[in-house]
């Protein structure tokens, strides 16, 4: 008899088909995204029962498939207005594209609401809207989402042209929206161009400033 015994070799845990392999816990972000697609969110389903969604940080891939999911949700529940609510919401190039595409598919009036600062692309979140308004003290920061690939040099060549003709797509909105030529949305995207609430309206960007106060006697 051998003592101590041997011990006995590690036996890699068994996986279902219906569940993923566990994965390492990741830095926090600053991302949160506001649907109802489950979990004890107490907020996200009151939102949820008003037909609201309500996004606020820089859109993760996982931020954004909720997102999408529960737009497509409310949309396919009933006919009244969706809002969808950009609280200082970044979006890559992806993941607006994600977004955009549910936003077009959407058969129910649509009303895209801003506060804080929309940067990048998110900003094209704001073209399939029926009605687009902010906050009084919202900014839109038009800038150029930046990228990066590693690989072969044929692969980062590829996944470049790629980036370049899906942000194209969406300056092409964004300048389709409002009505200005896409060559200035470039040029301001790639100047980080900064627009108060009332430039965006001036620029095109909303219809309305809500909220705003006048001082008595204006």
């Amino acid at each position: 008899m051998i003592w101590p015994p041997p011990t006995p070799p590690s036996v890699p845990p068994f996986h279902t088909p219906w569940q993923p392999d566990p994965r390492l816990p990741s830095a926090p972000m600053p991302v949160t995204s506001v649907g109802a697609t489950g979990g004890p969110d107490w907020l996200a389903e009151r939102l949820f029962d008003k037909r609201i969604v309500s996004l606020t940080g820089r859109l993760d891939a996982e931020a954004t498939n909720r997102a999408a999911a529960s737009l497509a949700l409310l949309d396919a529940s009933g006919d009244d207005e969706v809002q969808l609510w950009l609280q200082g919401v970044d979006a890559d190039v992806d993941a607006a594209a994600t977004l955009l595409d549910t936003l077009d598919l959407m058969g129910v009036r649509l009303h895209v609401h801003c506060r804080g600062d929309v940067r990048g692309t998110a900003i094209a979140l704001l073209a399939p809207a029926d009605r687009r308004t902010a906050a009084a003290h919202a900014t839109f920061h038009l800038l150029e989402p930046r990228t990066s690939c590693t690989g072969p040099a044929s692969d980062v060549a590829i996944a470049a042209e790629q980036h370049e003709q899906q942000l194209r797509r969406l300056q092409q909105r964004i300048a389709d929206s409002c009505r200005r030529p896409v060559d200035t949305v470039i040029a301001d995207m790639r100047d980080h161009r900064i627009l108060t609430a009332d430039e965006a309206r001036d620029y095109g960007l909303i219809d309305t400033i809500t909220g705003a106060r006048t001082v008595e006697g204006e």
